[in-house]
């Protein structure tokens, strides 16, 4: 089951189509947020809105409600789905207007879906996954949630063409984040993660993770990791996002790395992070 919103109301799958001239059609001129839902309570909404606010006035985009309505439409759109687990994408757009470079005349337009979230097992995550690192061809502010994700397409189809989950990018010989994730590296009792600039999304999960590893005590080096570092001398490596919170992973670029022992820090981590973006302890603001 799928819900649908669509400028001022909900409305049924292929009931409203998007109009040729919609600038994110076009140009990709807008921006969004994906929250998840979780036994009906949502994971860090009010950073996924405080974001958004963020991006909008990064790129001069006036948001066609109050943070609050918008709240309201995502909550309400997460009732709406019959399922332990939901995800609710939204995005704002320029509006409709005809197809001129500069900024139209136009009302932005609010679009939204949300739908049962996939899930994976803690028996998955132990597991962990493959990476591969790529190019970073991406524009310079990657911190705007912006709907411009040609590159990130192309990295996570060249991952999934070299048989392994995803594509971690690499700018100037260090990594940033991943194609859909932000990236962690663990080497000597050490959590390493790129700090939150330009060049890297500012992750709602890389927050919580994040308040996690200082409360807990561990060492953290929030600093640009080099990508030799990364491939070659990382202990333990995982990315994270909204819809994964914390996956290890298990080789990059084909270098098989150490297993995660249960008693790894990682997983106290994880579970002090889940508790913390479920509101059982430390804000992120």
């Amino acid at each position: 089951m799928t819900v649908y919103f669509y400028r001022d109301r909900f409305v049924e799958s292929g009931q409203s189509a998007v109009p040729i001239e919609e600038r994110a059609y076009n140009y990709g001129d807008g921006i969004y947020e994906l929250v998840r839902f979780d036994q009906g309570r949502p994971v860090g909404l009010d950073e996924h809105l405080e974001r958004l606010e963020t991006s909008a006035a990064a790129v001069r985009l006036r948001l066609p409600f109050p943070l609050a309505k918008i709240r309201a439409i995502v909550v309400e759109a997460a009732s709406r789905v019959e399922a332990p687990v939901v995800d609710v994408y939204f995005q704002i757009s320029r509006g409709e207007a005809p197809r001129v470079h500069a900024f139209p005349e136009a009302e932005p337009v609010l679009a939204l879906f949300a739908k049962p979230g996939k899930t994976y097992t803690d028996e998955f995550r132990r597991a962990g996954v493959s990476v591969i690192t790529v190019p970073d061809e991406r524009w310079s502010n990657c911190y705007i949630k912006s709907l411009n994700l040609l590159p990130n397409v192309l990295a996570k189809q060249a991952a999934v063409e070299a048989g392994v989950y995803d594509a971690v990018f690499v700018r100037d010989g260090f990594v940033t984040e991943a194609s859909a994730s932000n990236v962690f590296g663990f080497h000597a009792g050490t959590f390493h993660t790129a700090p939150a600039e330009r060049g890297i999304l500012n992750g709602i999960t890389r927050r919580f993770i994040i308040a996690a590893i200082r409360e807990l005590g561990l060492p953290l080096c929030e600093e640009r990791m080099s990508a030799k570092f990364f491939e070659q001398e990382v202990e333990g490596a995982f990315i994270t996002s909204t819809t994964m919170d914390i996956m290890p992973v298990c080789a990059i670029n084909g270098r098989v790395l150490p297993s995660l022992a249960e008693n790894s820090p990682v997983w106290t981590v994880l579970n002090r992070m889940r508790e913390l973006s479920r509101g059982a302890g430390l804000s992120v603001g």
